[in-house]
């Protein structure tokens, strides 16, 4: 499976995510700033800024992001670190819910762990 990147939502991947302007932007600058696991971990008021566009905006469109499957949470932030959110791949299936949180299927979480044990139907 192909990482989503740039090149991929200007030839009509916004349109197959149904994005709008706004979520399409954010996740560019999220695949901007993604270190080459596909992490990226910029602050909501950073993207605002450099978008020109309300931190509210921002949030709307992550989250809309998050729904859509084209990202998914990494690790929650918390005081003094921002949410850290994985780039997913192009025909990933549905995000993966695991402790009530999204994990990105077969792929390492931070701390290089596999997240393919809990799928239903695998054997060990």
């Amino acid at each position: 499976m192909a990482r989503i990147t740039t090149r991929w939502l200007a030839r009509g991947g916004l349109k197959s995510l149904g994005l709008s302007m706004h979520e399409g932007w954010v996740l560019v600058a999220l695949i901007d700033r993604a270190d080459r696991d596909g992490i990226a971990w910029p602050s909501q008021l950073r993207l605002a800024a450099d978008l020109g566009i309300a931190r509210s905006t921002v949030q709307i469109a992550l989250a809309r992001l998050l729904e859509a499957g084209a990202i998914v949470e990494q690790e929650p932030g918390r005081p003094g670190r921002s949410t850290r959110y994985r780039i997913c791949d192009v025909r990933a299936p549905e995000p993966a819910r695991q402790s009530g949180r999204l994990v990105a299927l077969n792929l390492p979480d931070s701390r290089g762990r596999l997240a393919v044990g809990d799928l239903p139907g695998r054997r060990s």
